[in-house]
């Protein structure tokens, strides 16, 4: 949790930076904005070039008679146009006078004209503006235009300068490494006390933190880029990748504790905050609905209708004018809905580093026309039956007690493909009265009963089933005894020592609630097969006898499940089989 703090911190840009996003032309759609320093606003060079260009080419001419004498026209006003006016000062007197009503010559001079524009010229100011602090720099919903977006380019710099001294830097970084690393131990223990089986798992929790952290790289990348990019990071992958391996639980919470660390350096936290975890709600609502990989492609829409629906909504709340929405925002909404896809490599690069399965993978495993299932349904029918009758009722025992259904029902399916590459020496596959064990002793018959274990794995790493599932078959006959040819061996030869190594299964006893009900369900299936008559006592004993076998031999030791739960999964296991021995009514025969 700690290294991952740190990986976090280091990601994000340690400088403050300015909350607002804002681009000329738009309009402010933040809250009223109010100066905390004087914002001085100065013209460039172009602009003063402009105001003398402006000043020279409206002056105005004064002349001055001198002593009433009238000479030669002054080459002042030579080549001027006949209508233009001339100020014209005699005795103190101001009077205007057109070019062309000059009929007798005068001598004139400009020592008024240059003083004036001398004057206008060096009165230019270089400043445009100066906003006081306390004033207001801009107004919600305020059009930004050039001097609103000077403002506000001035304002920002100012504001992330604060932030460049080393000594306010060493600050912050220790302020989030604290937030961080107090958010990423608080999920630590809500695993340690709500999911205890998550918090176990070291894989499952690096997997976690791994989800976390390329989420905050890709937000601090976009950040980086251009903070009014941020609604195009698709933060909805985290509970859509936390959901597609874990519960949604674990994804809701795994999620929250995401964008409220991303939520720390990114503008409009709280808002941001809002929307993504209303986002993030109904993509695991869409997940638990996921049957198949084109399901995503809805998961994608909710998430653009969604993000769309709050943008209209706090528009409205907040303006109460449609006008004022962006429709740009549409867009990054639309390419946030389109990145989520990337769940699908995603997904994929995380089973391979991780060596856990998804549900998706899971349903695709599921598949009974798969190549590995089809092989055992043509070579071992009778024991595909078997596999599909244990998945049922596995299946729907696991939803009683509480586990991932889908796994048991996967798992059960595969647990005995070894039996693929021997179909024969299994009862349930011998249709014509040859059993070939007759042939071979007790000892060898054991050890190809046995070997259907090492075989199914075998098969299992042909076939790229992954570690999940290669899990039933290695544990569901844990490191029990093959009871018939074991006592047929002692009764045959009770003189001689046994081998109980040779009638053994090599293990490892089931570890988990999955596994621990495939054993269990497997063994009764199996075994209620053999019964001559499926009465409701028979059907029951047969239950209690092999479950409280299993106890006594320790088989289910290693496994998460209490006695609540096998107290559970016997009553249901009674049942169920009640139900599939159920012989039907016979109807009267008519003379």
């Amino acid at each position: 949790m700690l290294i991952s703090s740190a990986i976090i911190v280091l990601i994000f840009p340690t400088n403050e930076t300015f909350k607002y996003d804002f681009q000329k032309g738009g309009f402010w759609e933040h809250e009223t904005l109010i100066s905390p320093f004087d914002i001085t606003l100065y013209k460039t060079s172009d602009q003063l070039l402009q105001e003398k260009e402006a000043i020279l080419s409206s002056k105005k001419l004064y002349f001055d008679i001198q002593k009433g004498n009238f000479d030669s026209l002054a080459p002042e006003i030579q080549g001027l146009p006949l209508d233009y006016i001339i100020y014209v000062l005699k005795d103190t007197t101001a009077f205007e006078l057109r070019i062309s009503e000059i009929t007798t010559p005068l001598k004139l001079n400009q020592k008024i004209t240059q003083k004036n524009l001398d004057l206008q010229l060096n009165n230019i100011s270089p400043i445009k503006k100066i906003i006081k602090k306390g004033d207001q720099i801009i107004v919600k919903g305020e059009l930004i235009d050039d001097l609103k977006y000077e403002a506000l380019t001035i304002y920002k710099n100012e504001y992330e300068k604060k932030f460049t001294s080393q000594k306010t830097k060493y600050k912050q970084i220790l302020g989030q490494f604290l937030l961080v690393s107090l958010a990423l131990i608080a999920m630590l223990y809500f695993f340690k006390y709500i999911i205890p089986e998550l918090y176990k798992d070291i894989r499952k929790i690096i997997l976690i933190l791994s989800v976390i952290i390329l989420m905050v790289l890709t937000t601090a990348l976009i950040i980086d880029f251009n903070t009014q990019y941020i609604y195009v990071a698709p933060l909805c992958l985290t509970p859509i990748l936390i959901r597609t391996f874990f519960d949604s639980r674990s994804s809701l919470y795994v999620f929250l504790v995401n964008i409220i660390i991303i939520g720390f350096s990114v503008p409009h936290s709280f808002e941001f905050v809002f929307y993504q975890l209303m986002v993030g709600m109904m993509v695991i609502i869409s997940m638990e609905h996921l049957k198949k990989r084109g399901d995503f492609f809805k998961t994608s829409l909710f998430v653009f209708f969604t993000y769309s629906i709050i943008y209209v909504a706090l528009t409205l709340i907040q303006d109460a004018d449609l006008s004022k929405i962006n429709p740009f925002r549409f867009s990054y909404f639309a390419i946030n809905a389109a990145l989520t896809l990337l769940a699908f490599p995603l997904i994929f690069v995380f089973e391979k580093l991780f060596g856990y399965v998804s549900e998706l993978s899971l349903l695709e495993y599921s598949d009974t026309n798969s190549k590995v299932l089809r092989e055992l349904s043509v070579k071992a029918p009778g024991t595909f039956q078997h596999c599909v009758q244990v998945a049922n009722i596995a299946e729907d025992l696991i939803h009683q007690i509480g586990g991932n259904a889908l796994l048991t029902r996967v798992g059960a399916l595969h647990h005995d493909i070894g039996k693929t590459l021997k179909p024969l020496f299994y009862i349930e596959n011998q249709h014509t009265g040859f059993n070939p064990h007759n042939e071979i002793n007790n000892e060898e018959s054991a050890q190809i009963i046995t070997s259907h274990v090492v075989d199914g794995v075998r098969l299992a790493h042909k076939y790229k089933l992954p570690d999940p599932i290669i899990d039933f078959i290695r544990t569901h006959h844990g490191s029990s005894k093959t009871k018939y040819f074991y006592n047929k061996q002692k009764l045959e030869h009770p003189n001689i020592p046994i081998d109980e190594n040779l009638f053994t299964y090599m293990g490892p006893k089931p570890f988990s609630r999955e596994t621990a009900v495939v054993m269990m369900v497997d063994s009764v299936e199996a075994a209620s097969r053999s019964l001559s008559d499926h009465t409701e006592k028979s059907l029951s004993d047969l239950v209690d006898n092999i479950i409280d076998e299993q106890i006594k031999t320790n088989q289910l030791s290693n496994a998460d499940i209490t006695f609540r739960d096998i107290t559970a999964i016997k009553q249901n296991l009674k049942l169920k089989l009640q139900a599939i021995y159920h012989t039907r009514i016979k109807y009267p025969v008519s003379n």
